[in-house]
């Protein structure tokens, strides 16, 4: 098996057959498999993917029993994948290239020193497409590494990559990031492997990426995001530091950048006090990862 593509998904029943039959339209020259893992959707999710599942023998369809979260949907579902390479498409996002993995494969395939291969997408927010920004800059700024920028701001959007399963299966630990309660699969993965390997970008428009539209209005939400945001500038954060060092920034800049972004989900949450204390609190060093 060439690509394992993975799909982790809940509660999704209104997003999910659009991301299958983006998958279902890739054209390649060798073998695909869709691994769809089913978090014990309250609602049509599994009946929906199931329908395909049915009808294509690619699509491997899994339910869990009860809930497990994120990251351990990650991990069951990695631990099914065959593939020489992984690929990510979550179910509430789709590819817009019928090409996207034979582009990324035909690289990879020529380029063995290479990790991770990752293009452009359009995010689709209140109804509208927006490109994201072009990372070229990723690879021609004097003194800066990718491994450097990425640490800095994440510009790798997870439908758009396919990265080699065998640097996944060396570097990293997916059971380091369930036990420090991590948010995301994707930060840790895409740092991990970029310290370890070289980064290819592709500046075309393979995949659309969903930003919630509730997000902004919603309190919960907000909070949630908050909660995300911690994960993601501290805990994250730290452990990649621990193990490969924080590039070219200084510990003093790279607390800037985790006050201005705490500071500023609290802020939209409402709670100015909380702002001005994660601004001040973070770029003391004083709030720390749970490490």
């Amino acid at each position: 098996m060439k690509v394992s593509v993975i799909m982790p998904t809940y509660n999704h029943e209104s997003t999910i057959a659009q991301a299958i039959e983006s998958f279902l339209a890739q054209k390649t020259t060798f073998d695909v498999e869709l691994l769809v893992n089913d978090d014990c959707s309250t609602d049509n999710t599994y009946q929906v993917a199931k329908q395909f599942a049915d009808k294509y023998p690619q699509i491997r369809l899994f339910k869990q029993p009860t809930n497990q979260g994120l990251l351990k949907n990650y991990q069951f579902i990695l631990a099914q994948a065959k593939g020489e390479y992984l690929a990510v498409l979550e179910s509430d996002d789709y590819w817009i290239d019928e090409n996207k993995l034979q582009k990324q494969v035909d690289y990879l395939d020529a380029h063995p020193s290479c990790h991770l291969s990752f293009t452009g997408v359009l995010h689709y927010k209140h109804g509208k497409f927006v490109p994201n920004i072009n990372a070229s800059y990723l690879f021609n700024t004097p003194g800066k590494t990718p491994f450097d920028h990425i640490l800095y701001r994440n510009v790798i959007f997870s439908p758009s990559v396919c990265f080699r399963h065998s640097a996944y299966k060396q570097y990293c630990n997916i059971q380091d990031y369930i036990d420090l309660g991590f948010r995301t699969f994707d930060y840790p993965v895409w740092l991990t492997l970029l310290a370890n390997g070289e980064l290819h970008y592709l500046p075309e428009n393979t995949a659309v990426y969903r930003v919630s539209g509730s997000s902004i209005s919603n309190n919960k939400n907000l909070q949630k995001k908050l909660d995300f945001a911690k994960s993601v500038n501290l805990d994250i954060r730290k452990y990649i530091i621990d193990r490969y060092g924080s590039g070219c920034f200084s510990p003093f800049q790279i607390r800037l950048r985790q006050a201005v972004i705490l500071s500023r989900c609290a802020w939209q949450l409402v709670m100015p006090l909380h702002a001005a204390y994660y601004f001040f609190a973070t770029l003391l060093g004083i709030v720390h990862g749970k490490q």
